[in-house]
């Protein structure tokens, strides 16, 4: 539970940044065309500023993502579980091999998720270039 309330409190400032980065950004004539239909305000939370924002709340996920993916193994480490555990435990027995083919695997994960992430980027960045 430990390891879980230090990756949380490690990663999550990134996607609060962005929200917010992103919310006060949402383009003033969105919300005036909502107010001038008469969208509600939660209405126009759910249907103006979120899908607005949704660009860079996602691009904050995949930054707390990565950050996420750096603590764990740190976290594991200490906590004694996990692919960390084994990291430390072959750094302490000194056999190298093993922690290499551990740190490729833990880059070829996180180049995983970081796939998976600019993939969704792309997909919610509605009217850009990218």
């Amino acid at each position: 539970m430990t390891g879980v309330f230090i990756i949380f409190i490690s990663s999550i400032w990134p996607t609060l940044i962005n929200t917010a980065f992103g919310v006060a950004n949402v383009d003033q004539d969105y919300l005036d065309v909502a107010q001038t239909l008469g969208a509600s305000r939660l209405r126009t939370i759910f249907k103006v500023i979120i899908p607005a924002a949704l660009p860079n709340i996602v691009s904050g996920l995949r930054i707390s993502m990565g950050i996420a993916w750096l603590v764990i193994v740190a976290a594991e480490m200490l906590l004694g579980t996990g692919l960390g555990y084994f990291i430390w435990n072959e750094w302490n027995n000194l056999y190298i091999p093993n922690i290499l083919v551990a740190i490729f695997v833990i880059g070829l994960v996180g180049l995983v998720l970081d796939s998976i992430f600019a993939a969704l980027e792309k997909f919610v960045a509605f009217g850009r270039n990218s």
